[in-house]
């Protein structure tokens, strides 16, 4: 699964890939390779099996996820890797939630055209793209 050419890599964690797909095509206009984990357990089993010195630039996750506590579980094994969220929760709801855990943003459920350009700018400002 992991090649020798150095690509910035995105995980989309959902069962229902055609909710992103204006993440989706935002991100691969920047060359970024996009793997889908159907689960919490996905993603961590494909953050066990990364090469040493590569790593996960972000990680998407859907709201509905049964494992609230997945970005928990994961930002002790890729600590350099961004997610996003996707939900309902207020600003506050959302900072009080994920601080110190790397979370750029909340989405909404089904990210649109305006939400892809949010995610793009954040990215940027970060120097992620």
């Amino acid at each position: 699964m992991w090649s020798t050419i150095k690509m910035k890599r995105v995980v989309f964690v959902s069962k229902k890939k055609d909710q992103f797909d204006a993440i989706e095509l935002m991100l691969k206009k920047y060359d970024m390779r996009v793997t889908w984990a159907e689960t919490g357990d996905d993603l961590l089993s494909l953050l066990s099996d990364i090469p040493q010195g590569e790593w996960i630039h972000l990680v998407v996750i859907e709201d509905h996820l049964p494992d609230t506590d997945l970005i928990k579980k994961f930002v002790p094994l890729s600590p350099m890797t961004n997610s996003v969220v996707t939900g309902t929760m207020d600003k506050k709801e959302v900072h009080d939630t994920f601080e110190g855990y790397g979370v750029l943003m909340q989405l909404s459920p089904k990210p649109t055209a305006d939400d892809a350009h949010r995610l793009e700018t954040a990215l940027k400002k970060i120097g992620a793209l």
